[in-house]
């Protein structure tokens, strides 16, 4: 700061909330099953979490607990860890009174619970030079978490990195995470890297100000009409999750295919689907024409395919896509050494021959087994004493 020509002090930003407004709000359908399970269907992102909270909370294992979600409608982050709550108290519910359980929002009460964005207060000191070079920046950050921690311990973390695409020369913070008498905050949509990114505008807006760095050519030559052009840098941390798929070829050469990551209406089952179809066209059999229309995406279950995560951070397409292209190419090569090997024999068959000597009385009509012998070829058998049983 002692290098800066120029000093900004104790200057402030308020930020405020922002609420999700998915079209769906948040709900649930809870129905008891046999062998003290529970059955949840559960507008979620991240349906394996919410299997952890019922299991806890009905005191029952998590193998007791299938949590499944058909899709989304909407969630921008608020139906990842805002859902649980509504989830648990559906199934709480339905387990004590052993019948079905479904709750739904209104929208007014969804308002009301589910938070929304980190409403934040900024007071930052900025020193800088004749020229806009800025030597040193200071920020103070009060973040109101709400009455919960929900992700907010998290939020610091994401905010710095976004802050940080600036070179500011001597940079330092200090973040305080405030629990205050509010609703509790979540994720949404960028949590953190939105309002770090504002911040980082408004200090380099504040010092253009200043310095009257915002005046071209054109606008000193025109006095009624002004153009301006503004070049917002972005940087986002991509986190790579691991996701799970399974990729079952049925008897009739249809697909069943089932991933990790949630449909939110962001195109994950179509990416998925079409994924698919590419990688298991290298088996390259007869009748595989119109082959995207063989593959089904099964919804979400947590006791079929376990570890899903959380559907969050615009990498889960990509990452449930991988997993299963995974599983094509496994698939594709078990199956191209059976097609060669099919070809191979093609023609052969197994040998096998029965002599019955028979006797009959022409008056009674009685018959009578003599003597019966069978002759089987049986390759290499695994086992004479039970394959002569057989």
């Amino acid at each position: 700061m002692a290098e800066a020509d120029h000093k900004i002090l104790s200057a402030e930003i308020k930020l405020g909330s922002q609420y999700y407004f998915y079209m769906e709000t948040q709900t649930a359908l809870a129905v008891p099953d046999e062998d003290n399970c529970i059955v949840v269907y559960s507008s979620i992102q991240a349906p394996e979490y919410a299997e952890s909270t019922i299991s806890r909370c009905l005191g029952i294992p998590e193998h007791n607990v299938c949590v499944i979600t058909r899709r989304v409608g909407g969630g921008f982050g608020g139906k990842a860890m805002k859902a649980i709550p509504v989830a648990t108290a559906c199934a709480l519910a339905a387990y004590n009174l052993r019948r079905p359980v479904r709750m739904y929002m209104n929208r007014k009460t969804d308002m009301k619970t589910t938070g929304g964005r980190h409403p934040m207060e900024v007071t930052y000191n900025v020193g800088f030079k004749e020229d806009g070079k800025i030597t040193a920046l200071h920020l103070d950050i009060l973040i109101n978490a709400g009455i919960g921690t929900d992700i907010s311990p998290l939020i610091p973390l994401f905010m710095v990195g976004a802050i940080k695409k600036y070179d500011w020369g001597a940079f330092s913070f200090d973040i305080k995470v405030c629990r205050t008498n509010h609703s509790s905050k979540s994720a949404m949509r960028g949590p953190g890297e939105v309002q770090g990114t504002f911040i980082s505008e408004a200090v380099i807006e504040h010092v253009a100000s200043v310095l009257s760095m915002d005046v071209d050519s054109f606008n000193m030559c025109n006095k009624w009409r002004q153009r301006g052009i503004s070049r917002v840098p972005i940087v986002h941390e991509v986190l790579l999750r691991s996701n799970p798929g399974k990729v079952s070829i049925l008897g009739d050469g249809s697909v069943a295919v089932e991933v990790g990551g949630i449909e939110l209406g962001q195109g994950l089952w179509t990416k998925v689907k079409q994924m698919t179809a590419f990688s298991l066209s290298a088996i390259k059999c007869d009748g595989m024409g119109d082959f995207l229309d063989k593959i089904r995406i099964i919804q979400a279950n947590t006791l079929s395919l376990i570890q899903e995560g959380l559907t969050a951070g615009s990498t889960t397409s990509e990452c449930s896509c991988e997993a299963v292209r995974i599983c094509c190419n496994i698939l594709v090569e078990r199956l191209t050494r059976i097609k060669e090997n099919l070809q191979e024999q093609m023609g052969s068959v197994e040998w096998g021959i029965l002599i019955l000597e028979v006797e009959v009385n022409l008056l009674t009509g009685q018959t009578t087994i003599l003597q019966s012998d069978i002759i089987y070829d049986c390759g290499q058998s695994l086992n004479p004493a039970v394959d002569l049983g057989q």
